[in-house]
């Protein structure tokens, strides 16, 4: 049975037959498919260099140290909301219709294959693939927080640095941390 995790083995192991010249044996395929699931639910109807700042932005967090330090761990980063006491997540969709867990659908409830979803994943498989081997700046700035400022207006936008707009989102970056 096809499945996304299946669809990014495949791709991984046919990068460089597709013209990807990456060595994939370095990227871990478990943060490569956590890196590919939060581009295709947070990016997959933006253009590419949409799908590339979420991936940045994602990577970013990753390498802050007041963020996990793995690629899954931002992903599913939760956390209680200090005013509502609901659970709160890094990135909506992982909490939205409680995702967690699920697998993104490439067949249809008929089993058949569902070809847009298998194209949307493709396209946000070989962005991660190809920001994970290096071949890719930081489109961002350094960017860590994203939102769409048609459907949010999130609180914490006022303290952060807004970076760009891509598309639907608007990119904000962290102060550095504070030295001791």
């Amino acid at each position: 049975m096809i499945t996304a995790k299946l669809l990014l083995a495949y791709f991984l192991s046919t990068a460089n037959i597709v013209g990807i010249d990456i060595d994939t044996s370095k990227i871990d395929p478990e943060q490569a498919y956590c890196l590919a699931e939060n581009i295709y639910y947070e990016a997959r109807n933006e253009d590419i260099q949409g799908q590339f700042a979420v991936a940045s932005v994602t990577l970013n967090r990753a390498n802050d140290a007041r963020f996990p330090n793995t690629i899954c761990g931002v992903v599913k980063q939760t956390a209680l909301s200090r005013v509502s006491k609901k659970l709160v997540c890094a990135f909506s969709w992982y909490c939205e219709n409680d995702k967690r867990g699920k697998e993104i659908p490439v067949r249809n409830r008929d089993g058949s294959v569902n070809q847009q979803v298998v194209d949307q994943f493709q396209i946000a498989s070989i962005v991660a693939i190809t920001v994970l081997g290096g071949d890719v700046e930081d489109n961002t700035h350094g960017a860590t927080h994203f939102h769409n400022p048609f459907t949010s207006q999130p609180a914490w936008r006022r303290e952060l640095t807004k970076t760009m707009r891509v598309g639907n989102h608007d990119f904000y970056k962290l102060p550095p941390p504070k030295e001791e």
